[in-house]
């Protein structure tokens, strides 16, 4: 058996504690997005008037600070870094609609916890703006993710596992963006 490919007489599904943050994970190459032959794309700055924040940068205000993950978040994308066996992570990333602005989920995988348990963190926000959904959430996506490069030194993630707003090719073309 090769590792992360579970035989099909394994039910993943009884295995896996039932969390409140529950996300989706690829785990067999036909089930993951296209990745090989895909259309260039690029993002036509739209959203000028839109301010993008960096919640441990700039702190939102407590009127306006979560209490924890909400419960209506719209799925953006999911990446994978797969550096070794011991040493990976998985982003899903999540925008929650506010009455004054959008904020950037990331619901991560955290293995630190026997029965493995999904968290979201909170990472970034923008104020409310007129643009479209799509330019909205690439813009906090590549403010989020080159604030990970700066701070965390993250290379280029290793795989895209799942999309749903953001199609391959947009999440390639920030990839972009943020990596060159």
């Amino acid at each position: 058996m090769r590792l992360g490919i579970l035989p099909k007489s394994t039910k993943a599904e009884a295995t896996i504690k039932s969390t409140n943050h529950t996300s989706f994970i690829q785990i067999t190459p036909d089930a993951r997005p296209n990745q090989r032959l895909n259309e260039v794309s690029f993002f036509v700055e739209k959203a000028n008037e839109l301010d993008v924040f960096i919640q441990w940068k700039n702190s939102i205000s407590l009127k306006y600070h979560p209490k924890g993950t909400p419960r209506k978040l719209i799925f953006v994308c999911s990446v994978e870094w797969a550096w070794s066996t011991m040493n990976n992570k998985i982003a899903n990333n999540n925008i929650n609609l506010k009455p004054w602005g959008k904020s950037l989920w990331d619901n991560r995988l955290s293995d630190h916890d026997v029965a493995w348990s999904w968290w979201g963190d909170f990472s970034a926000y923008s104020s409310k703006t007129k643009a479209d959904q799509k330019t909205i959430e690439a813009k906090i996506l590549v403010s989020s993710w080159k604030d990970e490069v700066e701070q965390e030194y993250i290379d280029h993630y290793h795989l895209i596992n799942n999309t749903s707003c953001l199609d391959v090719e947009d999440v390639q073309a920030i990839a972009r963006e943020v990596w060159g």
